[in-house]
């Protein structure tokens, strides 16, 4: 007896988009966290930039281009809310796991906060 396809459903999309924005969560909280402190310097605030960058992108492209702190949050939720709609649908079409796509974008996210730190700590 053959089994029928899963018909594309929001589990994917759901999935995707509680990861993407837990994980945003969590990294701009600990980036928030250090960059406020005082004592953290050097590599504890190369890790605070980087975190906070991963979590908030397009709010880290802002901070960039006009060097400060710039929070907003409301394009970044939209942001990864957009990804993750993407991510699942591009792991449906092509049969790959969503949970894997979804890491490797988190991986991505954190890598690309990483790049603009340097950037900031550059022009520092």
């Amino acid at each position: 007896m053959a089994t029928k396809p899963e018909p594309p459903g929001c589990r994917s999309a759901a999935i995707a988009t509680a990861l993407l924005v837990g994980s945003a969560l969590v990294f701009m909280t600990i980036g928030l966290a250090l960059v406020n402190d005082t004592g953290c310097v050097a590599a504890c605030e190369t890790l605070g930039i980087t975190m906070l960058y991963a979590g908030l992108p397009i709010s880290a492209v802002f901070g960039v281009l006009f060097g400060d702190l710039v929070l907003a949050w409301p394009l970044d939720i939209t942001f990864w809310v957009v990804v993750a709609f993407l991510l699942a649908r591009l792991s449906d079409n092509r049969r790959r796991s969503v949970l894997g796509v979804t890491l490797l974008t988190v991986v991505a996210a954190l890598a690309y906060g990483l790049v603009l730190s340097r950037f900031v700590e550059i022009a520092i």
